[in-house]
């Protein structure tokens, strides 16, 4: 099951990372604000599928 939640956690990395990397050239594709609804939203998502598998499993 923790293999399951690593996996939100890796494409939050992906993407933060993805943020520096064009930042430093200078290029703007995403902003602070954006990043953090992402993530708020991915770990949203991570945390209902959780629950569920945790409800199904007992």
């Amino acid at each position: 099951m923790l293999e399951k939640l690593r996996k939100p956690a890796l494409a939050i990395a992906v993407l933060g990372a993805v943020k520096l990397v064009t930042d430093a050239f200078g290029v703007q594709i995403l902003t602070d604000e954006s990043i953090n609804a992402i993530a708020n939203g991915v770990s949203a998502v991570a945390t209902v599928i959780g629950i569920l598998i945790n409800r199904d499993a007992q």
